[in-house]
């Protein structure tokens, strides 16, 4: 057996040396060895898995539909990069590493914190690639900047179908692994969700499949404890333990609307109520948990579902309010749920931009709304990402607007530019807190632009 040890560099910024790549001659019954030197710490273990390393990877590899395929061995350039399908993708794209309170990124040969235990640069060769990464919660982390990706088919959403895959092996504290996941602070109103695998939340073990059409609260309405959060995610039934290799996997179907979380290649049904959704619905609320029905589009900073709040169902009748924003077409659709209101209701939406504290528009758009309607947002509407969207909803039980109440409080979301795909943890917990977030080995993840079978996953999942 051969390995290298990440030599010590210092660098501001990301650098322009080439990474050594790994040269592994292991055999399956290598017993695990941990070297250390220079302050960089590189972990040989034992394989107990049927394909060796190459031959796994070639297997995802010739998947149908692989947008971008990362197994921390691959480069292009100075810098780790993805493989991919060229029918559906033409280039790779770039990962590099991030600790939390440092805003520059960095190549694996320019990595400056390797003095500092809790960031130095780890490798476990036992998984079924061989070279899993150390992720360490803020301290060591890996993204793929948004400017790599924005607007090409890894920024999947709308109701473009989705697979997402990691092979991970957890060894403390579980949290977020793979995705498109800014928490925003977790403000009702913030946040750049997309989509996201999970290794532990809302009391499980077992892999969580998160998934947004806001990109902040779920359900912005609700007053109950967590309704900050997230709500929307298909949780798997069977829990794992930390120290042990496992597949997670996530599908969004959009012609059967639902979101399922699966462990080695398998969904395990699951029922968990949600007091959140509770809150909303009453008893018309989802229950379960895998899959998970989703009958939004996904999360784009571009095109995005804003919900209404300050209402409640069992005053108004409604159980939701929202509107479609499609910026890039410039146009807003209204929706509610359900569809008719209380007789002789009429409802009107008001939509305003700011600019640094300023209103950009003359004068407020102002459009009485049905279910399903939608307007064109007028010419002087021309926002920029930190632009501020405002939105009101008025109601009135006679045909004179001077009747009209406001349903709830105006509604303000920022346009932000959206968030890079990250490994081993999500952005936006509440500041810079290192402490926060996964501590995990990740093998590999995989991207695909379409639905996987149960058993094209299972094929893939390498299960030991």
């Amino acid at each position: 057996m051969r390995f290298f040890v990440e030599p010590a560099h210092s660098a501001d910024a990301v650098t322009h040396v080439k990474h050594p790549m790994m040269d592994d001659t292991r055999s399956p019954g290598t017993a695990t060895r941990a070297v250390t030197a220079c302050g960089a710490v590189l972990m040989l273990a034992s394989s107990v898995f049927a394909l060796n390393p190459e031959e796994a990877k070639k297997k995802v590899a010739a998947m149908p539909g692989l947008v971008a395929f990362w197994d921390f061995e691959y480069t292009e350039g100075e810098t780790w990069s993805s493989r991919f399908d060229p029918r559906v993708v033409d280039r790779g794209f770039p990962v590099y590493l991030r600790r939390l309170d440092d805003p520059h990124r960095y190549i694996p040969a320019n990595w400056p914190y390797q003095q500092d235990e809790r960031s130095q640069l780890m490798y476990d060769t036992s998984g079924p690639f061989g070279r899993a990464l150390r992720c360490n919660r803020g301290y060591v982390f890996a993204e793929v900047p948004r400017e790599e990706f924005d607007q090409t088919p890894l920024d999947i959403h709308g109701r473009t179908p989705l697979t997402l895959v990691a092979w991970v092996k957890f060894y403390g504290d579980r949290h977020f692994v793979a995705g498109i996941w800014d928490e925003g602070d977790w403000g009702k109103y913030s946040g750049r969700r997309q989509f996201a695998l999970f290794g532990g939340l809302f009391g499980s073990q077992g892999v969580i499949a998160h998934i947004s059409a806001t990109g902040a609260a779920s359900f912005p309405q609700s007053t109950a404890p967590g309704s900050q959060y997230a709500r929307m995610r298909a949780v798997d039934g069977a829990a794992f333990p930390n120290g042990r290799w496992v597949c997670m996997a996530m599908t969004f179907d959009p012609h059967s609307q639902t979101v399922t979380a699966y462990r080695n290649g398998r969904a395990t049904p699951h029922v968990l109520p949600d007091p959140v959704i509770l809150s909303v619905y009453g008893d018309a609320a989802p229950r379960e948990a895998n899959p998970f029905p989703f009958t939004w589009p996904i999360y784009s900073p571009r095109s995005f579902i804003l919900k209404f709040n300050g209402y409640n169902y069992t005053e108004s009748g409604v159980y939701e309010h929202w509107l479609e924003v499609d910026l890039e077409n410039r146009r807003i659709t209204y929706g509610r749920n359900p569809p008719r209101s209380q007789s002789g209701t009429k409802y009107r939406v008001t939509i305003n931009l700011f600019r640094d504290g300023r209103q950009i528009l003359p004068r407020p758009v102002s459009v009485p709304v049905e279910p399903g309607s939608s307007f064109p947002l007028p010419d002087e509407f021309n926002w920029q990402w930190g632009d501020e969207l405002e939105a009101a909803l008025y109601e009135s039980k006679a045909e004179a607007d001077h009747s009209a109440q406001p349903v709830g409080t105006p509604v303000r979301r920022a346009l932000l530019f959206g968030a890079p795909f990250t490994f081993g943890r999500a952005l936006g917990l509440g500041g810079i807190h290192l402490d926060k977030g996964t501590q995990v080995w990740i093998d590999g993840v995989a991207v695909f632009n379409r639905v996987l079978s149960p058993s094209e996953l299972e094929a893939i999942a390498f299960a030991n």
